[in-house]
């Protein structure tokens, strides 16, 4: 028998809704209605919670600068070289800043003034050190981790630098448990020493033929997976893949079809909260499934806010930056690689995920503004309620194109601080700490 997707969850949940008594806007609070549906939470959200201008705010200015270049007649930096290629970051209760580099195959931990504080790990494949580190996590108040290269090892830390213990990770036996998976398959790291993994669905791969140069299409589906210490596991559904375009353009055929993604379609997942959840979206439908560890749905956080038309201006300024980028990464796209992409009518309702330390959850989304690509943050309460929407960095420049999107440019957000990685016209990378004033 084969097992339902997500998809086919929610049509089950949609119609069992369809016969409870309809909810009235505003019926459990001002722009919100909740109700139970099979068992399963239903929060529709119909404005937020707080005006603009009433909601939180974030500085203009960040707080903390770490790396960057340096200048002649500038003040010693030490974070100046140590910031590169960087992909994991995180912020510790005592106000100092770590941040994980992968060729630099080490932890560094910062005092937000900038001032070295310790350096963790360094290259190797003994206890402690490192091949080239993938994942960094945070398990407050005085736990470092460490994900090595495709979960070769996983080192746990104090905040002084000692080692506590190292893990390794039995591939055979997460293949036989999770057939197709490896260590490039992880998508999330989980503070109970879990991780999920995204395994694509064989049958949808087979169904997907070769596209048609000049179209778009979304990338093999897969499914999510929490495998926990003892190579159990936990399914949260299948998901659609990422939305690729197909370009009108003339292709050696030993290299077959180019795909480019185009960065504006995919499924999402975030993880945290107390008790932890798992959230996922497939991007374009104006909800966020809420499931337990345990892979149960047990909230569905929608809203009812229209979607947002993209204009000729926005498709052409996503298309000017994407080109842009690639110069700056030094990895530039063949001119005329978009040629013929036809402009979408609406963005997608999802552009990222995010779970901050305190439990809220943060939506990246498309503003009027005509960017072209995700450049504000709604906020949710731990129990689905959206709260309001903030500019985070409030001056966007190019390098937050994938700012906290999947693994490219990592991010972490507290109570007090959000973090993100910015890249100057040099591609010169610096982490940035920007001030969040919460009104309670």
């Amino acid at each position: 028998m084969s097992k339902p997707t997500v998809l086919s969850a929610i049509f089950t949940i949609t119609l069992a809704a369809a016969c409870d008594r309809p909810s009235v806007p505003g019926a459990n609070g001002t722009g919100y209605a909740v109700h139970d549906s099979a068992g399963v939470e239903i929060v529709v959200n119909h404005t937020p919670e707080h005006p603009p201008g009433q909601f939180w705010t974030v500085d203009p200015e960040p707080e903390i600068v770490l790396g960057g270049e340096e200048y002649p007649g500038d003040a010693a930096n030490d974070s100046a070289q140590l910031i590169w290629d960087v992909v994991g970051i995180a912020r510790l209760t005592d106000g100092r800043v770590a941040v994980l580099s992968g060729e630099g195959q080490a932890l560094f931990l910062f005092e937000a003034s900038g001032k070295l504080s310790v350096t963790i790990g360094r290259a190797g494949e003994g206890p402690g050190e490192f091949m080239r580190p993938e994942r960094l996590q945070y398990l407050p108040p005085d736990t470092l981790v460490v994900w090595d290269y495709h979960m070769t090892s996983i080192n746990y830390f104090d905040t002084e630098g000692s080692l506590l213990r190292e893990r390794t990770i039995d591939h055979a036996v997460l293949m036989e448990r999770v057939p197709g998976a490896s260590g490039e398959s992880m998508r999330m790291t989980l503070p109970d020493g879990s991780f999920i993994v995204g395994r694509v669905d064989p049958e949808a791969a087979r169904e997907i033929g070769e596209p048609m140069p000049g179209s778009t299409f979304r990338f093999m589906p897969e499914e999510y997976l929490r495998v926990d210490e003892e190579y159990g596991t936990q399914s949260f559904g299948t998901w659609e893949g990422m939305e690729m375009w197909v370009p009108e353009m003339d292709v050696d055929p030993d290299f077959g079809i180019p795909f480019v993604p185009t960065f504006a379609l995919d499924s999402h997942i975030a993880v945290g909260g107390d008790p932890l959840s798992v959230y996922i979206s497939e991007g374009d439908r104006n909800e966020i499934l809420q499931f337990a560890l345990d892979g149960k749905l047990m909230r569905i956080i929608r809203r009812t806010t229209d979607p947002l038309a993209v204009t000729d201006r926005s498709h052409g300024a996503w298309m000017d930056d994407m080109y842009a980028f690639g110069e700056v990464i030094g990895e530039p796209l063949p001119p005329g690689v978009f040629d013929g992409m036809p402009r979408k009518e609406s963005y997608p309702a999802v552009g990222g995920l995010v779970v901050d330390a305190e439990g809220y959850l943060w939506v990246r989304e498309w503003s009027e503004s005509e960017a072209g690509w995700p450049d504000r943050w709604s906020v949710f309460s731990p129990w689905g309620r959206w709260l309001g929407i903030l500019a985070v960095p409030p001056e966007p420049a190019l390098s937050d194109l994938f700012m906290c999107y999947k693994y490219m440019v990592p991010c972490w957000v507290d109570r007090d601080m959000f973090l993100t990685i910015r890249r100057d016209d040099y591609g010169v990378e610096r982490v940035e700490g920007y001030r969040i004033r919460r009104v309670e």
